[in-house]
């Protein structure tokens, strides 16, 4: 049988959701342009989810538009554009715990 090489491969860590409640909504958070959030794979959404290398990684946001954001992520030495919904990434001061 040949041997699946999805973008979903390898991932069932990285993939599940904690039972642990994740404090303020996403939805209620308002990102601009130039703020700093990380990539937070939520594996309930399937629709404009980054791909797993993008997992916990820090970007800025570039574009705000009414469900998605355009996030631009440094991998290496090259800049990545990340098209995603909002429930894919948090602000960088409330996931690391850090209160505002």
């Amino acid at each position: 049988m040949p041997r699946s090489h999805g973008t979903r491969r390898k991932a069932r860590s990285i993939l599940t959701k904690d039972n642990v409640v994740r404090g303020i909504s996403y939805l209620l958070h308002d990102y601009k342009i130039g703020e700093k959030v990380i990539v937070d794979v939520d594996p309930s959404e399937h629709n404009t989810t980054p791909h797993r290398r993008f997992h916990g990684r820090i970007g800025v946001v570039e574009n705000v538009g009414r469900r998605t954001l355009r996030v631009a992520v440094m991998f290496g030495d090259k800049k990545k554009i990340l098209q995603t919904r909002f429930n894919h990434i948090k602000p960088l001061g409330v996931s690391a715990g850090v209160s505002k």
